[in-house]
């Protein structure tokens, strides 16, 4: 089970251990003793975490503190002889095996849960932004792409608090991935509003103007939604004195673009009063809006499958369906009388009748759960002698169930 957890903020422990397994359940005892239960295994993630299957398909969006999801369940536990009586009789001789826990491959994505995400290209000045307006300790240099990792910052507003991220500086290209462009952009994703932030020192050798256009074009071409988000512009480093002219064009680009313009000094505080209320109004105003910050995700658990298909594969009829592959893994096969009861319940289940439908003859191969039979109907069972079963398991078992029997 994952569960997502404010004391986390990274998923690096994940890259270190990729394997995690959860405890498994204990044996029956005599006199109608149960067997204990397998310990359940709970890993913190952060807020923000995407769940998605290994074919990068999205089954959970953990964007709540204590969210959960189950991506992998744990087996039903097997019934001892008391509890199969009314199935088979009196005094059966056999129980039933536990159901094999669930395994699978996930991947973990964070994308960070903030109200406003300052974007910029190295060296803005966004991680020294984020530390004077909240209480983020990010570090802070005077090279490029000091930032490696997104920073969240609560400010404290005059009616309500809300979070910042400053996001790693931006390359041109980002949305092709270059520099660490995808890895930065996705945490922009769930920010209801984005502030750039240009940087208008004269010895940068930048030109405003033009990192204004490239970072929205940046991130409308990594996700269009985000043309829709508020926005808002910030000038930084007025302190140093940038020519007049850099600051008018910037004016009037944002003029054009519909975004409002504050030229700050995060080093002086110049400025930066203003900026934050602007911020908190655009966010109150989306909140109102209601402006989605992330995908709508119907969280996807594991049910059981009762539908039934066959499917022919190098001649050999292969059934399949969550509750048919269970009741074989759940089967004792050194016992003769577990046997004879799975033929029936397969029988039951309508196995044989699916199968004569899709042309199953005697003596063809059916496989189910990785266990291989021989096909042998009813009709010709009863016929036979009343210790034959309506499927007989092969001698032929497939290398892959061998290996499953070790484990």
């Amino acid at each position: 089970m994952l569960e997502a957890s404010t004391g986390k903020s990274t998923l690096g422990e994940f890259n270190r251990r990729r394997h995690h397994r959860a405890g498994n359940g204990a044996r029956g005892g005599s006199q109608d003793k149960r067997g204990g239960r397998g310990s359940d295994l709970v890993l913190h993630v952060p807020v923000g975490t995407v769940v998605k299957n290994s074919d990068g398909e999205v089954m959970a969006d953990l964007t709540e503190p204590g969210a959960r999801f189950t991506p992998a369940a744990g087996g039903r536990a097997g019934r001892g002889n008391a509890g199969l009586v009314a199935e088979a009789g009196p005094l059966p001789r056999f129980a039933e095996k536990g159901e094999p826990g669930e395994s699978r491959t996930i991947q973990l994505e964070l994308k960070l849960v903030a109200d406003v995400a300052i974007v910029g290209f190295p060296n803005a000045g966004k991680s020294s932004l984020i530390s004077r307006i909240s209480r983020a300790r990010p570090k802070i240099a005077d090279y490029p792409f000091t930032t490696t990792e997104p920073h969240l910052g609560v400010v404290v507003g005059e009616d309500f608090d809300y979070v910042v991220t400053d996001v790693p500086g931006l390359v041109e290209g980002a949305h092709e991935g270059k520099g660490m462009g995808i890895a930065f952009l996705r945490h922009i994703e769930r920010a209801s509003v984005i502030v750039y932030l240009c940087d208008l020192s004269p010895v940068s050798g930048r030109e405003p103007v033009d990192d204004l256009r490239l970072l929205e074009d940046e991130l409308v071409q990594f996700n269009p939604e985000l043309a829709m988000r508020k926005k808002v512009v910030a000038a930084n480093k007025i302190d140093l004195n940038p020519p007049h002219e850099a600051i008018e064009a910037l004016q009037d680009e944002c003029r054009a673009r519909e975004l409002k313009l504050f030229p700050i000094s995060v080093v002086t505080g110049e400025g930066v009063e203003p900026l934050l209320r602007e911020m908190a109004t655009l966010v109150s105003r989306a909140t109102k809006e209601g402006v989605r910050i992330g995908p709508a995700v119907e969280f996807r658990t594991t049910t059981e499958d009762d539908l039934m298909t066959v499917i022919r594969v190098d001649g050999r009829f292969v059934v399949q369906g969550g509750r048919v592959e269970r009741i074989v893994k759940m089967t004792d096969w050194n016992n003769d009388e577990a046997r004879s009861h799975l033929a029936r319940k397969l029988r039951t289940a309508g196995v044989d009748e699916m199968l004569a439908r899709e042309g199953a003859r005697t003596g063809d191969e059916i496989e189910i759960a990785g266990r291989v039979f021989d096909y042998v109907p009813e009709d010709e069972v009863t016929v036979a002698s009343d210790d034959s079963h309506e499927l007989e398991e092969s001698e032929r078992e497939s290398a892959d169930s061998d290996e499953n029997e070790k484990e």
